[in-house]
C-alpha cells in the first residue's frame, strides 16, 4: 500500500484552485472597491455634517469646499485653497456643476441652513468608472444623504 499524492494529483489539485483563485479575484476587487468608494462617500457626508454642526454650535458661518480629489472644511471658502482632506481611490466626477472644481457649500448660523438649493456630488471610483455613489446636501436644511 503506498502513500501519498502522486505528481499528477498533486497538479490537478493546484490547476483546479488556480481555476477557482482566477474566477474569484475579479469580484473581490470589485468588493474592495466598492468598500472604498464607500468610504469616500461616508468622508464627504461627514465633513458636510460637521460643518453644519460647527456653524450651529460656534454661531459662525462654515463651509465645505470640494475639488475631483478631495475636501476641505474651514470658516470661510475663500481661505481654503487646497484640499486638506483625499478621497483615497475615489474622484468627485464634475458633470452635475458648471463651476467645477471647486464647488462650496456654506453653512449659516444659527440653524447651519445653506442658500443651496440642493447640490448633488458623484463619487467615482479611479479603476472602475461604473461604480457611483451621489452625497446629495438638501436644500436649505443642509440634511446630507448618501445614496
Amino acid at each position: 500500500m503506498r502513500r501519498g499524492l502522486s505528481l499528477l494529483e498533486l497538479l490537478i489539485v493546484l490547476a483546479v484552485l488556480g481555476l477557482l483563485a482566477g474566477l474569484g479575484t475579479p469580484n473581490l476587487l470589485r468588493f474592495r472597491a466598492q468598500a472604498e468608494l464607500d468610504e469616500a462617500a461616508r468622508s464627504l457626508a461627514q465633513a458636510f455634517q460637521y460643518a453644519r454642526t460647527e456653524a450651529k454650535r460656534t454661531n459662525s458661518p462654515r463651509c465645505v469646499r470640494v475639488w475631483r480629489e478631495g475636501f476641505a472644511v474651514g470658516g470661510e471658502c475663500a481661505n481654503l485653497n487646497a484640499p486638506t482632506q483625499r478621497l483615497s481611490q475615489a474622484i468627485v466626477d464634475g458633470t452635475n456643476h458648471r463651476n467645477f472644481p471647486p464647488l462650496d457649500v456654506a453653512f449659516h448660523p444659527p440653524y447651519g441652513t445653506t442658500d443651496a438649493p440642493l447640490k448633488k456630488f458623484t463619487l467615482k471610483h479611479a479603476r472602475y468608472p461604473g461604480l457611483m455613489r451621489n452625497v446629495h446636501v438638501i436644500g436649505v436644511t443642509g440634511r446630507v444623504v448618501v445614496r
